[in-house]
């Protein structure tokens, strides 16, 4: 018995760390939201001050191989070059 207690314990204070609630929109069909959300009460679909962060645009490497022809692999990094050509 003191095992169960124990483990509920155990249980109750882990879900608290993590407490998550439901999306308080509307979806198309006047239906509740099923999104959980960590903080306020909209999803980011709901949320009209949500902004999607921003990704680099993806551009070919400017660094060049060891034949000296230019490389042809593609990278988001904001240096424009490769894993293969950053120092």
């Amino acid at each position: 018995m003191k095992k169960i207690k124990l483990t509920l314990a155990t249980v109750l204070l882990g879900s608290a760390v993590f407490a998550q609630t439901q999306c308080v929109g509307l979806t198309k069909d006047s239906v509740q939201c099923k999104n959980q959300v960590k903080q306020g009460q909209l999803c980011y679909l709901h949320n009209p001050n949500y902004v999607k962060p921003s990704e680099n645009e993806t551009v070919i490497c400017s660094g060049t191989t060891k034949n000296n022809t230019p490389c042809k692999s593609k990278t988001k990094h904001s240096s424009g070059k490769c894993h293969n050509h950053r120092d």
